[in-house]
């Protein structure tokens, strides 16, 4: 028995391709299902790719559109600020428009006054304060009144106190400037004399 095993292993290491059979019956090939666990993991793979890749361009959108949004944001300040200056600069020169014929009535008084009396300078004066007055009060400009009203520090400036007999305290006596309000609010404020 010895001699027939012996055979049998010497037939064995002869034949090496039936030992290859051997041992591929012992460790069988991949089935189909194998593939099938091996596929989603690739896909995943790719997903997650496609997943970033997608990420990437959204974000490129967003930084693209913000870039673009600053950039209008600036243009517009811009745009608002050389509106605000030409607004300034046309408000001016509506005063100015105003105010000229006034200027050429002063040089026309001027100029017939080394001829005229002085009770046609007067005239002549008055006239083109007048003229001015109009043209300040179209726009708005309006006196604030003083003397006899109680005062108001947020239309008077007190230059000093004085007895008055009969007087009751805190009334306006005397304005030794007037004071003016553009709309509501008070560009000068009325330079006056308080009663103690």
């Amino acid at each position: 028995m010895a001699e027939d095993r012996d055979k049998e292993e010497l037939q064995k290491s002869n034949h090496p391709d039936e030992n290859l059979v051997d041992s591929e019956e012992q460790f069988p090939e991949e089935s189909a299902d194998d593939e099938k666990v091996t596929e989603p993991v690739d896909e995943v793979i790719l997903d997650e790719d496609d997943e970033r890749q997608n990420l990437k361009l959204e974000l490129d959108e967003y930084k693209n559109l913000y870039l673009r949004k600053a950039a209008e944001f600036e243009n517009f300040k811009k745009r608002k600020q050389q509106e605000f200056q030409s607004l300034i600069r046309s408000a001016g020169e509506a005063l100015i428009n105003d105010i000229l014929p006034v200027l050429d009535d002063f040089d026309r008084l001027l100029a017939s006054g080394e001829e005229d009396d002085e009770t046609s300078l007067l005239e002549g004066a008055k006239l083109i304060r007048e003229k001015l007055w109009e043209s300040l009060e179209a726009r708005g400009l309006k006196p604030i009144d003083a003397v006899g009203h109680p005062f108001d520090p947020e239309y008077h400036e007190a230059l000093m106190q004085q007895e008055e007999d009969g007087t009751e305290a805190g009334i306006v006596l005397q304005e030794h400037q007037r004071g003016y309000l553009l709309g509501d609010r008070v560009i000068r404020h009325a330079k006056v004399v308080v009663s103690a």
